[in-house]
């Protein structure tokens, strides 16, 4: 079922975890789950309501054995639901799987028919309430139309639906249980006065079961089973969904079908036998009700009229909600109007999905109502069967998807992975197919547009289809992310002593953050390596007294605490939400505290020279003249220490000072003098800022318009609201157009005299800084265009204005370069090396890049994921297990990992990324060479002082001094 709030499946981490969402995350055991989804599956409303009708439209009194094949196909379609999500993590969404499996047409066929499907059961559900309501009254004297209880309905559940509040648990499931009792005492009373023939042979005869329409009797069957998927919706509220969701489906579908069985072969004894059909015929509605006080007297027939009332009503709020939230998830995933995927700013509830379905229910009640329609016979019976038909053939379509995920898997199972997904696609495609022809018998109507209603489900599906590829067309980076899934979590099992024995060795050059990860990975790993860096500690880029550093002193991070950090080292809650150089300095040597890697790099040293030999090994010179072979180069060089100083035309008769903004340290620099920036990138619009405080004059140079993102919305970091890790205050409504939401945000640009952004928000790196408005809007800051030529004494800039300045800094970037390594021996393109998902070196099988990738999101933890990458080479390499297959990928593999987005044409985004679709393949490939995955557990053993077994070189080569691994 449809999801309240989609998440961004493809983009959190499974082991993430939300920070500060201010609301406890409630577990769900598996007994818990079990008593959500009985309850869901409404027993008194579906023997009350589907048995009279299966009885006399169906195949008679074979329903009981109709109820086991169901039972049957629906336990294989668990089985294989099962198997896939202990792979997959499914928030609830049937359509999730299916595009996983069938592509992303085929799962938005699949929302579309399960909008249908619980649309048509919510309508359905409306006339089923008013007619039996309108039979309790009846009974009691008081003769109201079915009508106005169906309009007393509509005002409750609409109520229900537009703040998203199902029916409580603990009233569920009290109903539940009273319900339950009451049957199992129709039971026992009727056992009592029939005795065995209470369970006539009759029903399970050959000719009985196939002398009615099986096809009919199975959708009623499949329709009092509805409710049971909803155990996917409790997965991610459980300890252990892998182990607790196939348990639940299990228990539920097993449960229900022995009460059903049992009772529907009851209630047929109880009714004549081979007379129910008859019987039911001429009762319809009240069979249940007459059996009640034939059997139990008025106090039973009391009780099972007030509880079937009840039943009904909180089947209809499950079904509305249900179709409500679908209609969400279609609307946020953009293949339907946007506006369905709103939430209410307060109740956070579906609210626009939910009005539709309250319009719809009342204008196909009512149209048919004062048409004359008999809200039992053939509202309820052409409405829910529309529904039943709708959700079979979803499930249909997943099992269907289930069977083709496993195709080609080393980890299918015979069972579970083949024959239960082959049995589950079959049986529910035949009972589709069976009723579909049948269904003028099901509505017992001759009308043509009602009995086209099978049609209107495959015009459904076709719609779902169009709509992902009008979005796939339209909006490509919306339709990569259409439907996302992500791997379940899968942890290392391996003990130490199960890992290979690695004898090849390397050699990892920087010890920035990527370099700390990359060493931190293969000290768990137990690979043998050495480790050079030139500077004389930790910190990388984020110590100004490091060589190069472009560090200055206002230099904050842009992403917040709360997406930021390594795994296993999450940033402190006493840092602020964006914490300055300083703080993450001091945050990365702690790290590597924490993980002991200062014992294992050797600092000062610089790596001048890495030769490739033969046999994949590398000769590498280091800056102490000592000369050492390995088996494997990672190089780690992060990407900001080479400036891009561009030359600007005139540059040789200015008399002021030109310079890149590497050299810049502190705005107190600029006092007294005029100052141009050139160059609005994250460091430029900071640096624009430190010049709009302290000098006297200051210019922004900008060649283009660009989209400037607010580090907070409403008071909470943005990344962390737009990422899920933090939850918006109540009454905010996000758009999720980002287009829109930044320009609501920021406004009219032109307004302070920049150019209108000329691309979408998502299709250039983010310039997370609204401060440099403030200061535009103010007057501390002038926007300029480009740079045409400079003078003696100023600059005269493309639009034909000038300006005296003093000073003109650079802010123009940095170039990509590994200075140690011949340029020849990769193929470059626009000043970036061409690597294999930007890891691995396509020319030479042993060398590894590290860091070399731009994307929109936190880097460190992006960069571990890379680093399985290599480790996966790394131990192929060692065992030969599927090396060639990994060969063979990095030679002719080419993703596209801008999920379709088409990012400016500029050297900085020639390897930029879209981070979603980027996690995804990473993800993936993990998945198909059975690597496991990292969480904050992974590198428990490496912590200083933890006991481990673990060791960075091999058994055959010991260390040859305290610098080495």
């Amino acid at each position: 079922m449809g999801t309240e709030q989609p998440d961004d499946r493809s983009g959190q981490a499974a082991h993430e975890p939300r920070a500060g969402s201010g609301r406890a995350r409630r577990v769900l055991s598996t007994r818990r789950v079990v008593f959500l989804v009985i309850a869901a599956a409404a027993p008194m409303a579906a023997i009350a309501g589907n048995a009279p009708l299966a009885l006399v439209r169906g195949n008679g009194i074979s329903l009981p054995a109709a109820y086991i094949l169901a039972a049957a196909v629906l336990l294989c379609f668990a089985a294989g639901y099962s198997a896939m999500s202990k792979r997959v993590v499914n928030d609830g969404a049937f359509y999730v799987f299916v595009a996983r499996g069938l592509g992303k047409p085929a799962g938005t066929a699949t929302a579309y028919v399960a909008a249908l499907g619980y649309l048509s059961l919510s309508v359905g559900m409306a006339a089923v309430f008013g007619y039996f309501t309108s039979l309790v009254f009846a009974q009691s004297g008081v003769d109201v139309p079915w009508g106005v209880f169906t309009a007393a309905g509509v005002v409750v559940v609409a109520a229900f639906g537009h703040r998203s509040a199902d029916v409580s648990a603990r009233f569920l499931g009290f109903l539940m249980g009273l319900e339950f009792a009451v049957l199992i005492v129709l039971d026992v009373l009727v056992v009592g006065h029939k005795g065995v023939a209470a369970f006539p042979a009759e029903s399970f005869s050959a000719g009985q079961l196939f002398g009615g329409s099986i096809g009919i009797a199975l959708m009623f069957a499949f329709t009092s089973f509805v409710g049971f998927e909803s155990a996917a919706l409790y997965g991610e509220e459980t300890r252990d969904p892998a182990r607790s969701i196939p348990r639940a489906l299990y228990i539920s579908v097993i449960s229900i079908a022995v009460f059903y069985v049992l009772t529907a072969w009851v209630v047929i004894g109880g009714a004549g036998g081979t007379a129910a059909p008859e019987r039911a015929r001429k009762d319809l509605g009240n069979l249940v009700f007459t059996l009640a006080e034939q059997y139990g007297g008025t106090a039973l027939l009391d009780a099972t009229a007030v509880l079937l009332c009840t039943s009904v009503l909180a089947s209809w709020i499950a079904l509305h909600n249900a179709a409500s939230r679908y209609l969400f998830a279609l609307g946020w995933e953009q293949v339907a109007p946007r506006a369905l995927g709103r939430y209410h700013p307060v109740h956070r509830s579906p609210h626009i999905g939910s009005a539709v379905v309250t319009t719809v229910t009342v204008a196909v009640v009512g149209a048919l109502g004062l048409a004359g329609a008999n809200p039992y016979e053939t509202i309820a019976a052409a409405v829910v069967g529309m529904g039943t038909l709708s959700i079979v053939l979803v499930q249909a379509f997943t099992a269907l998807a289930v069977m083709v995920f496993f195709r080609g898997r080393g980890d299918r199972r015979l069972f579970s992975g083949v024959v239960a997904p082959v049995v589950g696609t079959l049986g529910l495609g035949t009972a589709f197919a069976l009723a579909a022809t049948n269904y003028a018998t099901l509505t017992g109507t001759d009308n043509v547009l009602i009995n086209l209603v099978p049609v209107l489900i495959v015009a459904t599906a076709l719609t779902g289809v169009l709509a992902a590829l009008r979005l796939r067309t339209r909006r490509p980076l919306a339709y990569t992310q259409l439907a996302g899934t992500r791997n379940r979590h899968r942890p290392d099992a391996r003990a130490p002593h199960e890992r290979p024995a690695y004898t090849r060795r390397y050699c990892v050059v920087g010890a920035g953050p990527s370099g700390m990860i990359m060493a931190r990975n293969l000290l768990r790993e137990g690979v043998p390596f050495d480790w050079y860096e030139r500077n004389p500690d930790f910190g990388g880029i984020w110590d100004p007294d490091h060589a190069g550093s472009p560090m200055y002193d206002s230099c904050h991070f842009i992403s917040s605490k709360y997406t930021s950090g390594f795994y296993g080292a999450p940033m402190p809650s006493h840092l602020p939400d964006y914490p300055g150089w300083r703080e993450i300095r001091d945050y990365i040597r702690d790290f590597g505290r924490q993980y002991d890697l200062y014992r294992h790099v050797r600092f000062g040293t610089e790596v001048t020279s890495a030769e490739p030999m033969a046999g994949d090994r590398w000769r590498v010179t280091l800056s102490d003249g000592t000369v050492h072979e390995y088996d494997g180069l990672v190089v780690c060089p992060g990407v900001t220490w080479h400036p891009n100083e561009i030359s600007l035309p005139g540059r040789e008769v200015f008399r002021g000072t030109v310079r890149h903004s590497v050299t810049f340290r502190d705005g107190l620099e600029f006092r007294g003098k005029r100052v141009l920036v050139v160059g609005a990138g994250n460091s430029g619009v900071d640096i624009a800022c430190d010049a709009a405080r302290h000098a006297d004059t200051a210019y922004l140079s900008v060649r283009r318009g660009y989209r400037f993102v607010p580090k907070h919305v409403a008071g909470v970091p943005t990344d962390a609201l737009l990422s899920g890790k933090l939850d918006p205050p109540k009454g905010l409504v996000l758009s999720s157009d980002v287009n829109a939401l930044l320009d609501t945000l920021v406004g009219d640009l032109t307004r302070l005299g920049l150019p209108a952004p000329d691309h979408d928000a998502l299709s250039s790196h983010p310039i997370m800084n609204t401060q440099v408005l403030h200061y535009l809007a103010h007057g501390d800051l002038v926007a300029r265009p480009d740079v045409a030529r400079l003078t003696e004494t100023g600059v005269v800039f493309a639009d034909g204005s000038a300006a005296e300045v003093d000073e003109i800094v650079l802010a123009t970037g940095y170039e990509y370069r590994m200075p140690f390594l011949d340029p020849g021996l990769l193929e470059w393109k626009h000043g970036h090396p061409q690597l294999y998902l930007n890891v691995f070196s396509r020319e030479l099988d042993s060398l590894y890049v590290l860091g070399f990738v731009e994307f929109a999101d936190a880097a460190y933890k992006r960069f571990e994921e890379m680093a399985q990458l290599i480790m996966i080479d790394i131990n192929a390499r060692e065992t030969g297990v599927r090396k060639d297959e990994l060969t063979q990928l990095k030679r002719t593999d080419t993703p596209d990992l801008r999920g379709g987005v088409k990012y400016l044409d500029s050297p900085r985004h020639t390897n930029y990324v879209e981070r979603s679709t980027y996690m995804a393949y990473l993800a993936q490939l993990r998945d198909r060479f059975g690597w496991h995955d990292v969480d904050d557990h992974t590198f428990d053993a490496l912590r200083a002082g933890a006991p481990s077994a673990l060791s960075s070189t091999s058994a055959s080569e010991p260390p040859k001094e305290p610098s080495h691994a």
